[in-house]
């Protein structure tokens, strides 16, 4: 595991929880800070790579963000002004073939309830979730990016998302129901190509995060005018 791999994890999985924390881990690691940005550190290694990693700790939220809950979430789980583009994989036991779905919404629990609870015959998400039944695998669920800006701007990352899962050698089941979506070029602040590392670190049971009421944080954060 590389150490961009493994900070992005920790930070993914709630170990590192305050941008104070993360500096600290940095020094300790022998690493030198290059960027010191609102939601991201540049980082310099002794082998002389630089990587960035993101974050988006809770304590740094803006209370300009911070909205009404609705369905007893937390404010944190919804946002005014923009949306979440996610992804639900599925990966064969035994690791040669892999499908998902890319979708966008402003209440992620909502949504993942939706997905695990309502499935609809031919729309949506259903398709993946047959090809996951057909290999005995379970679905799992990770949060990509928070799209700052209005939903044709969330249309564009979730169309660019799915192009990036695509060319990474993912099938999209019933993407021919779904899937007809912008495909622009590269924006600013999001990955050249799907990145694997990382999205493997985040990615977390569907089941399990339905049942704990648990929503994960997004890996990007992004303004909708980035393209």
């Amino acid at each position: 595991m590389t150490l961009k791999t493994a900070l992005q994890s920790e930070i993914l999985r709630g170990q590192i929880t305050t941008k104070q924390a993360l500096l600290d881990r940095a020094a300790a690691l022998g690493l030198v800070i290059t960027r010191n940005g609102r939601e991201y550190l540049g980082l310099l290694g002794a082998d002389g790579k630089r990587f960035r990693v993101h974050f988006r700790f809770s304590a740094d939220v803006s209370p300009a963000l911070a909205v009404t809950p609705e369905d007893g979430a937390p404010a944190s789980e919804i946002r005014v002004r923009g949306s979440w583009i996610y992804a639900l994989v599925a990966c064969s036991s035994d690791g040669t073939r892999k499908a998902c779905y890319v979708g966008q919404t402003v209440n992620l629990r909502r949504r993942f309830r939706e997905h695990l609870l309502r499935p609809r015959p031919g729309r949506g998400s259903y398709g993946l979730f047959q090809w996951a039944a057909l290999e005995a695998v379970e679905v799992q669920a990770v949060v990509l990016c928070w799209v700052d800006g209005d939903q044709s701007a969330a249309s564009r990352f979730e169309g660019y998302w799915l192009g990036l899962a695509q060319e990474a050698g993912f099938e999209a089941p019933g993407a021919h129901n779904w899937g007809r979506l912008p495909l622009p070029a590269h924006p600013a602040g999001q990955p050249r190509q799907w990145p694997t590392d990382i999205v493997a670190a985040a990615m977390q049971s569907l089941a399990k995060l339905v049942s704990a009421g648990i929503v994960p944080r997004e890996l990007f954060v992004v303004d909708g005018g980035a393209f």
